[in-house]
Parts: structure tokens; C-alpha cells; sequence
């Protein structure tokens, strides 16, 4: 319908993409990219913090799949020099989604370029939030848009709900005649649609928002390191709390929450036993004056070394 026809044409100008798709969420996404570009005889190359349904497409795909370290370049070049017969996929998150890092994405396209292998990202959450005017993680990195094939979701930075596919026109053209997520699901609603297009225009009409979100980012962090907790200086606005046991991150959560803070707790199996968390994510919505407040509620119940406080590890 117009609404998803117009969608789609506001994200391939926004991405600076030849052709753009649009599906019914971030995991159809990557179940509908990795199944159709690669298949029996291919093999895709997989960052192992990789978001869960990348390796569920990689594996529907009968593609043989080879996970490498994470961000570690010499471990996905040792790959690549292997012999194959086939199409080579790299596929790779740009923002991390557990903790807020980015993938050192322009060495990747350079060590694709210089295998013939083709680089998938999935900018889930970086659409919105870093490159200029938040076109993502190939305009962070000032890529050109023909040297990836991105997705991304509209439910994230955009506020909307549903994902898009955006590259070349030829494998658009593919998606569109071969993917069976998108060809036997239902569209999105064409409201949805709608929605999403006004939020990429208000984002086009206001790209200070991005610069807002960035310096409410600088902020949190700025803020949480005065609790004498590590915090990582990426130019994310995701921001993890490493707690240690499940137990604690969601009695901690809880607590929050009784305190009129919202941060969901994180465990396994999204992440690695041990390593439970509190993902900060602040918006540009955000006043330094609620980033204060939660900092005082950390401190309050306890997280941290400083003002009395216990390590957040040992709560």
C-alpha cells in the first residue's frame, strides 16, 4: 500500500541506499537476509556477541556458520583465508546491543573487500543514533552506502515498530522474490508505516536530536563514573552496569523501579552466566536532571564505591 511504499522510499533516501525493504520486525529481518543470501555450499562469518537472531538466520541458512571473537580482526581474517567455493557473508552487528560498543566496521569492509566477501550489518541500534543525522553505522564510519547491506528496526530510535532492509536494488529484488519471512507473513499495518516515515522525517527536519542524545550519553557516563563503577567510553547511548549473579540485577532492578527508574535486568541467557546487567539506555528525551536522579538512587541503594556504597559486583 502507499504508506509502505512511502516507508520505503524515506528509508532508501535516508540511508542512501539504491533500494529499501521493509518487514515485520528486526528478527524477520535477519531471518529473511541470511536465508536468502546464503545457502548450502556458502559460509557466513559471525561476531559472537552477534544479536540471537543473526545466528538463527545463519543456521536456518544451511550455510556453514563460523563465529569468530569478538570485534577480533586477525581471528576473521584467519577465516577469510580460507579456501571456499562459495558466497562469503560477514555479518556483524554495528552497536552492540548488550554493551553499547561499536564494530571496528571499516576494517571489516576493507578485509571483505580484499576476500570478495560481502559485509551484513545489522544497524538496530545505530539507525537513529550515530552517523550524521543518525543514518547509522556506515555514515559513523563515513562508508559509502554500497559497501554493506544493512537492516535495521523502526521500534528502537524511531519509535515505531517493524525493520527494513536497505542496499543494493539487485538483492532488494531478490529479498522481495525469495524470502519466505516477508513473503508469507503479514505486512505492517499501514499506520505503522506511516508512523515511521514522520519519525525519519522529524528526524531529517531536527538532526540536533542526535547531538542531544550524544551529549546526554557523555553525560550519564560522566555521572556513573563518579560511583567509582567501570564505565566503557563508547559513543553509544547503551550504557551496561555489569552486577555479576541474576538475582541481585533483578532485585536491583526492582528496586529501581520502586524508585520510578526503569532499567530492565539482564540475564542469561541473553548474556553469559555471571555477567548479569542493568542496560542504561538514556534518550535525548532525557534531562540531566533524571540522569542525576538516577545516579542518586544507584548511590542510594548501594552501587558503587564511593559515598559508603558497595561494589555493584558485590550487592
Amino acid at each position: 500500500m502507499a504508506p509502505h511504499a512511502e516507508l520505503e522510499e524515506t528509508i532508501t533516501r535516508f540511508k542512501g541506499a539504491e533500494a529499501a525493504l521493509v518487514v515485520g520486525s528486526g528478527f524477520l529481518a535477519n531471518l529473511a537476509l541470511l536465508t536468502t543470501l546464503a545457502g548450502d555450499g556458502d559460509r557466513i562469518l559471525c561476531d559472537r556477541l552477534n544479536h540471537a537472531s543473526i545466528l538463527d538466520g545463519a543456521r536456518l541458512s544451511k550455510a556453514s556458520l563460523r563465529v569468530y571473537p569478538h570485534c577480533d580482526l586477525d581471528a576473521l581474517e584467519r577465516l577469510l583465508r580460507r579456501e571456499t567455493s562459495g558466497r562469503t557473508l560477514i555479518v556483524t552487528d554495528s552497536v552492540f546491543s548488550m554493551d553499547g560498543d561499536l564494530a571496528p566496521l571499516d576494517a571489516i569492509c576493507d578485509l571483505a573487500d580484499r576476500y570478495g566477501a560481502t559485509v551484513v550489518v545489522d544497524d538496530a541500534h545505530a539507525t537513529g543514533v550515530i552517523g550524521d543525522g543518525g543514518r547509522g553505522s556506515l555514515s559513523h564510519f563515513g562508508l559509502a552506502a554500497g559497501r554493506a547491506i544493512t537492516m535495521g528496526t523502526l521500534g528502537k530510535a524511531l519509535a515505531s515498530y517493524g525493520a527494513f532492509i536497505a542496499g543494493p536494488k539487485v538483492a532488494i529484488d531478490l529479498l522481495v522474490h525469495r524470502a519466505r519471512p516477508l513473503i508469507y507473513s503479514t505486512a505492517l499495518p499501514p499506520a505503522v508505516a506511516a508512523v515511521a516515515s514522520e519519525a525519519i522525517h522529524l528526524l531529517e527536519e531536527d538532526p540536533g536530536r542526535v547531538a542531544r542524545l550524544a551529549e546526554r550519553a557523555t553525560y550519564l557516563r560522566q555521572q556513573l563514573a563518579t560511583l567509582g563503577v567501570p564505565v566503557a567510553n563508547n559513543p553509544t547511548p547503551i550504557v551496561p552496569l555489569v552486577i555479576g549473579e541474576a538475582a541481585p540485577t533483578v532485585r536491583l532492578s526492582e528496586e529501581l523501579l520502586a524508585a520510578s527508574v526503569w532499567i530492565p535486568a539482564i540475564r542469561p541467557p541473553t548474556v553469559p552466566a555471571g555477567t548479569s546487567r542493568l542496560r542504561i539506555v538514556v534518550s535525548a528525551g532525557h534531562s540531566t536532571y533524571q540522569i542525576d536522579y538516577l545516579v542518586a538512587a544507584l548511590r542510594h541503594l548501594g552501587v558503587g564505591g564511593g559515598a559508603g556504597g558497595d561494589q555493584a559486583g558485590d550487592r
